[in-house]
């Protein structure tokens, strides 16, 4: 016999199901914006983590630094179940990510994610997500852990080189344009 749900909990179960199938996952990024999105994989990869920007319950933000991996298609982010963080995203799912900046110097760059996270409930791509982090890391999340996937909104590339700032940004309801600023005056070379 099935344990009886109630009203919220099977909306709430619907609701999950739906999300999933209608977010705009990572592979529908890499489609409308491929050499942006090229740039932010190769960042994501290269740290593997991010640092998530999430909203407290008193509306004041918080910095996280999460592991993230791109696994079948999604933007993953796995996170220990009764964290902070992991209570901000189930509360409010709105979420920021950007890649580390391990310097100030020029060459820099940087990539920022905007979105929603979505909870995964399929358990085909939690098990292949974390066979994805014992492979890149060495451990593997255990049951109960939250697997969430993002529901891309914006996404921006931003590299400094030789005083200026090239930046790549992409919306999805306005697609990708480009920008170009002079950020700085530089030495020449020998002063």
């Amino acid at each position: 016999m099935r344990p009886l749900l109630s009203l919220s909990e099977r909306l709430l179960a619907r609701l999950a199901i739906n999300l999933e199938d209608l977010m705009f996952q990572w592979a529908d990024f890499e489609a409308a914006a491929p050499e942006l999105a090229a740039q932010g994989r190769e960042l994501i990869e290269s740290f593997r983590f991010v640092l998530a920007g999430t909203i407290r319950r008193d509306g004041t933000p918080r910095i996280s630094p999460v592991e993230a991996h791109i696994v079948g298609g999604h933007l993953m982010l796995v996170m220990i179940s009764g964290t902070r963080k992991a209570g901000d995203l189930l509360r409010d799912p709105r979420i920021l990510l950007n890649s580390p900046v391990t310097h100030p110097d020029d060459p820099n760059a940087e990539f920022k994610l905007r979105g929603r996270v979505v909870e995964i409930q399929d358990q085909a791509l939690r098990e292949i997500t974390a066979v994805a982090i014992k492979a890149a890391s060495g451990w593997q999340p255990p049951q109960g852990w939250h697997f969430f996937s993002i529901d891309i909104e914006d996404a921006a590339f931003i590299a400094w080189k030789a005083g200026e700032m090239q930046m790549a940004r992409w919306n999805r309801d306005r697609g990708l344009d480009h920008v170009t600023r002079r950020t700085a005056v530089l030495d020449e070379p020998g002063q």
